[in-house]
């Protein structure tokens, strides 16, 4: 007797040997239990899920000589007849040879017979998609309105392609990929049945190079049981020409961490083991699809369908990366994957591409990089001293044109001193410190000064713009040699604060132009302002054109919106 192939010899022969389509299963039950049956069915989804398998089931259930029942005997005459595919009330039709109209022709000729054998004639046009629109012209009046004894199922992998005119007149049950667990478990029961040696991470591999196909896997466990007859997981890899779990998290490293000479190397060995490049981008975007999940989710192992070992793998890796990144570089992996599986030239395009991932590690977000820029603006240490700066040439004009000489620093000692008022919470800069020591106060005759005026001379006079910036938004009012510097209620918190610490620079300062002692105090203006909400904000932004040019130029979306200091965003 010939040898029968694992996908035919396990062909499900009942509804509840289907796995992994329980609802159609359940709906197809009821209808038969309820005595609800349609007349034309649609059975769409990827390849070797059982559409084929559930239409020759159904005709069981329709056929049997104890139905119709959704429990059908197997092993009456009609029964056999349809496992065997010699029941002529049965019939199979190859859509993708029989499409034309003439083929329409006849079958419409033939509906109109009673069945021979059984209570129903059932049609099976298998690759339904593949019939020409005027086939299905031809179809559509009796597909509407067959006779009571003709039950019609299309199978199809293209749905899409079917019209809408034919998808209006059958009920459409959509089969779904089957997860890898449940491939696994039925491989497994194969397995003890068939006597077959194959260890479990080997399974996993097959179930997983299966994509969802119960047929598919079946298709490759008997090719791996002719390759060996003990088959590990190594042999497996070498036949299927798939990448391990050390592999995939060993590159995936790499890139996280811009390691771009380790990614040429893996990449040349992989080729040197005569990988499948166009496999393995697959399998290493369905590794960042985990990374991903794995971060996010709190139960990574119960989400993901991996064993163990990939389990381990990835939580060695999530320290290494956030989840913004992660989900940047799973962005160009998949268009990654789509370069690498059209391209000529696979190893260059996944090198380039690969390559090209690594660069977003080092990439800052928006926000932190402006948020650097204006610490390094105001003086905050970023990795030089900056917090102790000669004058420019300007501003040491500005300050010999006000009388005031500067005094270079003794060594040794006025170092240390701008170290101690560094050290101190809430002591005035470097730059304040020298000008509080030169500017000392004049006891002639008040200089005749506005108050807009004064402020304007003392934002002149110093050079530190952490104290200029919180002193332009004052509101100044000068009465009796007291200078009041108001401030709104929104930048109290920011700014008023920052200027009570300074104040006694500022009062020499003020006391020094006007020659006369000067007192400085701080208010804050109560009124509360309109609070802007961030859609208010957000428009604003869209409307300026700067911003508009770079969503159009980089396809680009407003994340967040931060107002500016005054008043703009």
């Amino acid at each position: 007797m010939s040898y029968l192939v694992l996908a035919r010899k396990w062909r499900p022969q009942g509804f509840d040997d289907l796995v992994g389509q329980e609802p159609i299963t359940r709906i197809l039950k009821n209808s038969l239990a309820q005595n609800k049956i349609a007349h034309a069915y649609i059975f769409s989804g990827p390849r070797g899920v059982g559409k084929t398998s559930t239409a020759r089931i159904l005709a069981k259930a329709l056929n049997c000589e104890k139905g119709p029942t959704p429990s059908p005997c197997g092993v009456c005459a009609s029964c056999t007849a349809i496992k065997d595919g010699s029941s002529i009330d049965v019939l199979e039709i190859d859509g993708a040879s029989n499409n034309s109209v003439d083929d329409i022709r006849d079958l419409r000729e033939g509906v109109k017979y009673t069945p021979l054998g059984g209570r129903y004639k059932i049609y099976i046009i298998d690759e339904a998609h593949m019939l020409s629109t005027s086939a299905f012209n031809a179809l559509l009046k009796t597909l509407e309105e067959p006779p009571p004894h003709a039950i019609f199922v299309l199978a199809t992998t293209a749905a899409k392609k079917i019209p809408a005119t034919i998808f209006s007149r059958c009920q459409h049950l959509p089969f779904r990929r089957i997860s890898a667990q449940k491939i696994k478990e039925r491989l497994k029961h194969i397995k003890d049945s068939e006597a077959i040696k194959i260890s479990d991470s080997a399974i996993e591999m097959v179930a997983r190079a299966a994509d969802g196909s119960m047929r598919d896997s079946l298709t490759i466990l008997d090719q791996v049981t002719s390759f060996s007859s003990e088959i590990n997981d190594t042999e497996v890899k070498d036949l299927l020409g798939i990448a391990d779990i050390g592999m995939l998290s060993g590159i995936s490293i790499a890139i996280i961490d811009s390691d771009r000479e380790k990614i040429v190397k893996l990449i040349a060995e992989l080729v040197d083991r005569g990988t499948d490049l166009k496999s393995f981008a697959k399998d290493l975007v369905e590794f960042f699809r985990d990374l991903l999940v794995a971060k996010i989710v709190k139960k990574p192992e119960d989400t993901l369908e991996l064993d163990e070992t990939g389990i381990n793998a990835i939580r060695q890796i999530l320290p290494k990366v956030s989840a913004d990144v992660l989900t940047l570089m799973l962005s160009e992996m998949v268009k990654a994957e789509s370069e690498v599986r059209s391209s000529f030239s696979p190893r260059l395009s996944l090198e380039m591409s690969l390559i090209r991932v690594s660069f977003i590690s080092a990439l800052k977000p928006v926000k932190e990089a402006i948020e650097n820029i204006e610490a390094l603006m105001k003086g905050m240490p970023q990795g030089t001293n900056s917090g102790v700066r000669s004058q420019s040439p300007q501003a040491t004009r500005r300050v010999e044109e006000s009388g005031v000489k500067e005094q270079k620093p003794e060594a040794g000692s006025q170092k240390s001193e701008v170290r101690s008022q560094k050290s101190e919470p809430g002591a005035q800069s470097p730059s304040a410190a020298r000008l509080s020591e030169n500017l000392t106060p004049n006891t002639q005759d008040p200089e005749p000064i506005d108050d807009i005026s004064l402020l304007q001379a003392i934002l002149e006079k110093i050079e530190d713009p952490r104290i200029t910036s919180k002193l332009e938004k004052a509101k100044p009012m000068l009465n009796n040699n007291t200078l009041t510097l108001t401030f709104n209620s929104n930048d109290a918190m920011i700014f008023a604060d920052a200027i009570k610490k300074n104040s006694v620079l500022i009062e020499k300062i003020a006391s020094g132009i006007r020659r006369n002692p000067t007192k400085i105090a701080v208010e804050i203006d109560t009124k509360v302002k309109k609070i802007v909400t961030r859609k208010e904000l957000e428009d604003k932004a869209r409307d300026e054109p700067s911003v508009k040019e770079a969503m159009e130029l980089f396809d680009a979306r407003i994340i967040d919106v931060k107002p500016k200091q005054n008043g703009g965003v």
